[in-house]
């Protein structure tokens, strides 16, 4: 999957503009693709598979809306089978079942390959974000890594919210072992002098643990605090050891 790619994965809806390279990228349709498209009885149906392949392709999601669609995809998708294009209005009338919408999202699943995720897949998302973790805490990155992974293992990603809570359970388990690592090495009376330096209060009133942790200010220059905390904290555990 190429990097730009990225920017589109997890999006719920169509684009409300769509460029050439966008159509042809994801709305253009291999030999098996026209083919099963081409066995739907109607045009409107047609239409509808097409669009639901195309927006998988493009997002890694199901498309569970047809209120925008933009001219030129609508078009473009007339073209591809060619056909006629349909109103709108003609296509939200086709969903009006839900069995129809059912049906052209699982053809579309089942054409490109995805899948809903499994426990199995889910605990080795969870032992992949953690080692992605130990690289990047931040959490926007570890969503975008998290869409990434889900679409090139051909599972439809899930919604933000619940990345998250994988998210949350990797970091969970790397300061689990990282406790345990510390604990391991460590002597007692160390770790005490170590939570208590951490646990001290700044001139500003934050203790010294969330002062560490917090992000960077809005017009701060980041790669000089970054410096400047990590020059802090080992200054503390140096003092803390003696």
């Amino acid at each position: 999957m190429q990097s730009w790619h990225t920017t589109y994965l997890g999006l719920r809806e169509l684009p409300r503009e769509i460029s050439t390279f966008e159509l042809q990228s994801f709305f253009t349709y291999s030999r098996t693709e026209r083919e099963l498209i081409n066995a739907r009885r109607s045009n409107a149906h047609k239409l509808g598979l097409a669009l639901h392949i195309g927006f998988l392709r493009l997002s890694g999601r199901l498309l569970n809306s047809v209120r925008i669609v933009p001219t030129t995809l609508w078009r473009h998708l007339g073209d591809e089978i060619g056909i006629t294009a349909v109103e709108l209005a003609s296509l939200r009338a086709l969903y009006v079942r839900g069995r129809t919408l059912f049906d052209h999202q699982q053809l579309a699943c089942d054409v490109l390959g995805f899948h809903w995720m499994t426990e199995h897949q889910r605990r080795a998302l969870v032992r992949t974000l953690r080692d992605e973790v130990a690289r990047c805490a931040d959490r926007d990155q570890l969503l975008v890594f998290a869409r990434r992974w889900l679409y090139q293992s051909k599972i439809l990603i899930l919604r933000d919210r619940d990345i998250r809570v994988l998210v949350t359970a990797a970091l969970g388990q790397l300061e689990e072992e990282t406790a345990k690592t510390i604990a391991a090495s460590v002597l007692p009376e160390q770790l005490v002098r170590w939570r208590d330096a951490m646990a001290a209060l700044r001139p500003d009133g934050q203790t010294q643990q969330s002062w560490l942790w917090s992000a960077p200010a809005k017009h701060s220059t980041r790669g000089r605090l970054r410096k400047r905390k990590i020059k802090h904290a080992k200054q503390v555990a140096t003092a803390a050891a003696a």
